[in-house]
């Protein structure tokens, strides 16, 4: 999953104007094309499966709970709830970081945002 996340993060770096069109702020009203939430769809496969292979401590916590209830949002995928919320934390979080970097929101704040992110990956690592 590192090596995932790295990889998400020199593509948002190398083309930081495709990255946003696929995770910046949405415009209102506007759906995207099928294509579009396709490819979405399928990085979130590629997000469960790789969470499905981390062995998990078998301790259920209340948001894996919840998310065992709502599933819709995995589509098909068989992932257990342990692997749904790992998942969702890379997601949530690495984008987090992601966007905040290309927005310049680290740019005057003296930090480097590449050790952010690989601290950040780490976290989600250990979940």
């Amino acid at each position: 999953m590192a090596a995932l996340a790295h990889t998400l993060r020199g593509w948002a770096l190398v083309d930081p104007h495709r990255y946003l069109l696929m995770y910046g702020t949405p415009v209102p009203g506007y759906h995207a094309p099928d294509g579009i939430t396709g490819i979405a769809a399928e990085i979130m496969a590629v997000l469960l499966d790789a969470s499905a292979a981390v062995p998990s401590d078998g301790m259920g916590t209340p948001l894996e709970a919840h998310l065992a209830d709502h599933r819709q949002w995995a589509g098909e995928h068989p992932a257990p709830p342990a692997a749904m919320r790992r998942a969702l934390a890379f997601w949530t979080r690495l984008h987090g970081v992601l966007s905040l970097e290309l927005a310049g929101h680290f740019d005057g704040m003296g930090i480097d945002p590449a050790q952010l992110f690989a601290a950040e990956v780490d976290e989600v690592l250990a979940l």
